[in-house]
């Protein structure tokens, strides 16, 4: 698993994710789901984004709750979550989900990340993958 911060390596941030990965993998973890090709709450049962992401071996608790509306691809693990305000999580560090979060699904691991920022210090850094 590897993590991805625009100018500098996090290393509480990394333990703090590859912690909430192991948890997840704890819960239970599935192969890849091959689905319908887009999915969104509200259009059909595609099951929530936190199945998903449990689908796809990663902890729940990498997005915050609230999401009102996601898309996913399934056939390129692209995805895009909605959310109706910007928040913060305290783990180690304080983390910053802005409206949009987007990425790209694999197993074990989201690459392509936006929308997503942890504070390191007084300095805040893109996470651009999990």
């Amino acid at each position: 698993m590897a993590l991805g911060l625009q100018g500098s390596k996090s290393l509480g941030v990394f333990v703090l994710l590859l912690l909430l990965a192991a948890i997840g993998a704890v819960a239970g973890a599935s192969p890849a789901p091959k689905s319908s090709n887009k999915t969104s709450i509200g259009e059909g049962g595609g099951g929530s984004i936190y199945d998903h992401l449990r689908q796809y071996g990663l902890p729940i608790s990498l997005l915050p709750k609230g999401i009102t509306e996601y898309s996913l691809d399934d056939s390129s693990g692209e995805f895009r979550v909605f959310l109706p305000q910007p928040c913060r999580a305290k783990f180690e560090n304080q983390v910053r989900y802005d409206f949009n979060v987007s990425g790209t699904l694999t197993f074990g691991r989201i690459a392509d990340l936006s929308g997503v920022s942890a504070q390191e210090l007084f300095l805040w850094f893109l996470v651009k993958g999990i």
